[in-house]
């Protein structure tokens, strides 16, 4: 009976050995794979513009229906004339549906009012970016515009993508690269990664056809 307990204390004691080194062992593994450094890497570049969307709204004011029909059509085809004379398709011209709306109001000055906005998208940046200087000749032909504005795009990012990459991944690295000397480690493999976000802005007032392109990757890095 005395040797059936002592066999029993034996077995539990090599199954808490067994589960202690197991234990052990897990944890060292753990301990390991949580030592790491978080770094984020920069990369900025400036790109031109590949892409030119400008709008242009004008207003017609008339107290009879025929009268502002004409001169909606009259200036709608003033203003292709002179997009089409500054070098651009009319393809790459679009005219959005008129709007219009009756004024009730017993003195009001026009009956009849009406909206119309043209829009050019086009791939020559530099053709417009001269060309919306030069509108001053549709207010002398009479054309009111309540909007007269441009916006310059850039469209291809995978062009950049790769080369912006290496090197926000690139200074990461470095960086982890001093943490790690400087703590007396070694540094590891990647551990993790976060791409980020391609972040396009004007890169100043003055020049909206230039953008500057900003990237901010998280990484991390393991630590030996």
């Amino acid at each position: 009976m005395e040797n059936t307990k002592n066999y029993g204390v034996w077995i539990i004691g090599l199954a808490l050995l067994a589960f202690s080194a197991i234990f052990f062992l897990s944890a060292e593994s753990f301990s390991k794979q949580g030592s790491y450094v978080e770094v984020k890497g920069l990369s900025e570049k400036i790109v031109k513009a590949d892409t030119a969307i400008w709008a242009i709204n004008f207003e017609v004011k008339s107290n009879n229906v025929d009268s502002l029909y004409a001169d909606i059509e009259k200036n709608v085809t003033t203003i292709k004339t002179f997009l089409k004379e500054k070098g651009f398709e009319e393809s790459e011209i679009n005219v959005a549906p008129v709007y219009t709306y009756q004024d009730t109001y017993k003195e009001a000055l026009f009956r009849y009012n009406s909206t119309t906005q043209l829009s050019l998208y086009t791939k020559k940046v530099d053709a417009v970016k001269v060309a919306s200087k030069e509108t001053l000749s549709l207010v002398k032909k009479g054309i009111v515009m309540n909007q007269n504005s441009v916006s310059f795009e850039f469209s291809d990012i995978n062009s950049v993508k790769p080369e912006m990459l290496a090197e926000a991944l690139k200074n990461a690295k470095d960086t982890a690269q001093k943490i790690a000397q400087e703590s007396g480690s070694s540094l590891g493999g990647l551990r993790r990664g976060n791409q980020g976000v391609f972040d396009i802005t004007d890169k100043d007032p003055g020049s909206p056809e230039y953008k500057k392109i900003r990237l901010v990757s998280t990484l991390s890095f393991l630590i030996k």
